[in-house]
């Protein structure tokens, strides 16, 4: 990491931030998949979901609070050092990026939070008509909304990171970085295109790649701030 600014802090914060990611992120897809029975089609119709038994709702309703974790506000370090270590290299790019990083991260978490609140507020185990519809709602501007757009937001981030990282000797974490960005453009088009499967798709890989490639960078984050200066 020649090409990083060691002098800046809050490299160990951002690589175990980084690193815990994963399992916040993998606990997060467990509980979606307990509380759905493994059909996570479900969320999207009211009625099943006001009307989902005790421990069903109890693990979606955590899972909403663990995303946030996973995906979401955990990256917060990471993105300000990075920024703060990677700016010598291309300013406007760095700015552009992470800024996107960062409307991505409070947008996601945002809308992940506005659903865990309308759920708590709704659900009933017998569900009305206008419960089932105003959760339809709820879920709709979130997943078409708040989590549609932070895909291309994701993807502006990552694909500006990757050209970063290249640039600083971080050649794998850069192909890395650039496979994921690329993961969420094609789930953003497909989305917009009515391509719900490959949509789908895209989304279903990225939530899985993310974590490992977060570890991964908080390793390397780790095992260069272990190297005497001299050596960098």
């Amino acid at each position: 990491m020649s090409s990083l600014n060691s002098e800046i802090p809050g490299r160990k914060l951002a690589a175990i931030t980084a690193i815990l990611s994963l399992p916040f992120a993998y606990l997060t897809q467990f509980l979606f998949m307990s509380a759905s029975g493994g059909d996570v089609s479900i969320f999207h119709d009211g009625q099943q979901m006001m009307s989902l038994a005790g421990e069903q709702a109890n693990l979606f309703y955590a899972a909403m609070w663990t995303d946030i974790l996973g995906y979401y506000l955990i990256f917060l370090p990471l993105i300000i050092y990075a920024w703060k270590a990677l700016r010598h290299i291309d300013e406007n790019l760095t700015d552009i990026a992470f800024l996107c990083g960062l409307i991505y991260c409070l947008l996601g978490a945002f809308g992940a939070v506005h659903m865990a609140g309308a759920f708590e507020a709704l659900h009933n185990d017998i569900a009305s008509p206008g419960q089932a519809a105003a959760w339809e709602a709820t879920i709709g501007g979130s997943w078409r909304g708040f989590w549609l757009l932070e895909a291309i937001l994701a993807a502006i981030w990552l694909g500006g990171l990757a050209k970063l990282l290249y640039v600083a000797g971080l050649k794998g974490l850069a192909i890395g970085a650039g496979i994921l960005a690329s993961i969420w453009t094609v789930q953003f088009f497909a989305s917009h295109l009515g391509q719900t499967e490959i949509s789908d798709a895209a989304l279903a890989i990225v939530v899985m790649l993310s974590p490992l490639w977060s570890v991964w960078l908080g390793a390397a984050l780790l095992r260069d701030q272990s190297q005497p200066a001299a050596t960098r």
